[in-house]
């Protein structure tokens, strides 16, 4: 292994339970251990961290040797509305896992539950869901059932 200058980057995302994640740093998506976390002394990462590393190069291409610092942007409240827009429906969170990154909510109108990744809730300034709560959701089904493509608090 070679060892280059540390680099600023950004969370992609990271996944407690595969124990792995990937950083962007530049133009380049950079393979996270879990290890180098544990190194640091953390357990979790979240999409949109701001982290500063220092880089190694193994047989598989570079790859995060060492966390040198972290900074975790303000999150502001997440969207909310009282009533749906076009393309979008009321739904209630049936589960949601934080340490497997998905669930699934009941939306109205549809027979079956519809899945939401924690990538999407990340994307729409979510960290988690809770059972029971009301969302407005936007859903898409590109052949492997119905997904959640978009979710903003219900505020009722």
């Amino acid at each position: 292994m070679t060892e280059n200058e540390a680099k600023n980057g950004e969370v992609i995302w990271y996944n407690e339970r595969k124990g792995y994640g990937f950083v962007k740093i530049d133009s380049a998506e950079v393979f996270l251990h879990r290890s180098t976390l544990d190194r640091f002394g953390l357990i979790r990462l979240l999409t949109g961290d701001q982290v500063s590393v220092s880089l190694a190069t193994n047989e598989h291409g570079q790859v995060i040797q060492d966390l040198l610092t972290i900074e975790r942007p303000a999150n502001p409240a997440p969207p909310t509305a009282s009533e749906p827009d076009e393309g979008e429906m009321r739904a209630v969170v049936k589960f949601f896992n934080d340490i497997r990154g998905y669930g699934f909510v009941t939306a109205e109108d549809l027979s079956e539950d519809v899945f939401v990744h924690s990538r999407v809730l990340n994307d729409c300034g979510f960290h988690s869901l809770m059972q029971g709560q009301k969302l407005l959701i936007r859903i898409d089904d590109s052949g492997r059932g119905p997904q959640v493509q978009a979710v903003r608090l219900l505020d009722d």
